[in-house]
């Protein structure tokens, strides 16, 4: 079952508190409403009461290094959807008392209403209202938490949803634990606790370094798997050993990671040109299909040489269709040390690979 939140500013005479009321109770019936605590999901709206109906000339791609969308790179990402104001879904599986994403995103001027969809247990993934409210909605962003919950949405119409989202033009990504499930290589999941850099080096078969298959295949994100808080985590280990791993299980010869720092974002638009936001992005390439991570030594540290790394500062493109073939820097990995800082080298050039002159993105 599902439980409504009041909603807030819907327009002029209150009738989106009118409406909202009356929603309720056609949801709850005559008898008392759902505790949070008691409903499958809980859905709160803001901004305004009728959807919009834009033109939708995406698909574009929303990523962030962490959980709170930006300001001036979600208007932008909006821009990249629609001309017009859109109606924005922000789905998760966690922090179930906060809505900060849509307090703020409601404030946008490119966006027209922004709706929290968040699921307490795995049968809201097809409660009719959480449906509805995805099937209205010109862009979908995945909230941080834990992946773990969201890799569970796999095979769900929660999934398909977001599919014919973006076939139809409109926009989804996430941040954090929402920029995790974006990749189409495949998901490192968290379901066995937290993967840290050391560790995983040292033991790219231990219990924390678990996959999921991807959720979804986006074009721009072929092979690619993707990581957050990069930075200032120092996952740059973490992510390299996920790369070996996936060549390790013989289905590809080469792999890519993207990771995005806290407060960073990545826009990519419907020419797969990805632009960076904030402060800094990285995208890394293992193609040494015979180096390290093999099955036979499953008990031994990461060896792999020869990891390239582009690393894309504020004002970057990145060409996801034409991925860059120099302007990387490269890292050796040898017993689970890494050679060098991974994270200092020469930022990216190339003909991929473009750096705004005022070294901040357009808007």
């Amino acid at each position: 079952m599902l439980k409504l939140f009041k909603a807030r500013n819907l327009g002029p005479g209150g009738l989106g508190l009118l409406t909202a009321a009356m929603l309720a109770l056609l949801v709850a019936g005559p008898a008392r409403a759902q505790s949070d605590d008691e409903a499958a999901a809980v859905i709160h709206r803001r901004g305004q009461v009728l959807d919009a109906q834009p033109v939708l000339h995406g698909p574009a791609f929303y990523l962030k290094g962490d959980g709170l969308p930006e300001a001036g790179s979600f208007n932008d990402f909006a821009h990249q959807v629609s001309a017009s104001p859109l109606d924005v879904v922000v789905l998760g599986a966690s922090y179930f008392d906060y809505d900060g994403e849509c307090k703020l995103l409601s404030t946008l001027e490119r966006v027209n209403s922004c709706t929290t969809v968040l699921l307490r247990r795995p049968e809201g993934a097809s409660d009719p209202a959480v449906l509805d409210a995805l099937k209205h909605a010109e862009v979908i962003y995945f909230r941080g938490g834990n992946q773990c919950n969201l890799v569970a949405w796999r095979d769900t119409p929660i999934q398909e949803a977001v599919v014919q989202l973006v076939a139809r033009g409109g926009g989804t990504g996430g941040g954090s634990a929402g920029l995790a499930i974006q990749g189409a290589l495949a998901v490192y999941d968290g379901c066995k606790g937290s993967a840290r850099s050391p560790l995983a080096l040292a033991s790219p078969y231990g219990a924390t370094v678990s996959f999921a298959p991807s959720l979804f295949d986006w074009e721009p994100l072929d092979a690619t798997l993707t990581d957050s808080h990069f930075v200032k985590r120092d996952r740059m280990g973490r992510l390299m050993t996920f790369l070996c791993r996936q060549l390790a299980n013989g289905k590809r010869d080469d792999a890519w990671g993207l990771g995005i720092d806290e407060g960073s974002a990545m826009v990519i638009d419907n020419e797969g040109l990805g632009t960076v936001y904030g402060d800094v992005a990285y995208m890394v390439h293992a193609d040494r299909a015979d180096s390290g991570c093999e099955h036979d030594a499953e008990a031994s540290p990461v060896t792999h040489l020869g990891f390239k790394v582009w690393r894309l500062p504020v004002g970057s493109t990145y060409d996801f269709y034409d991925r860059p073939a120099d302007g990387y820097y490269k890292i050796d990995v040898v017993g689970g040390v890494l050679s060098a800082n991974p994270y200092t080298g020469p930022a990216a050039t190339g003909a991929s690979v473009a750096v705004s002159s005022s070294n901040s993105p357009p808007h």
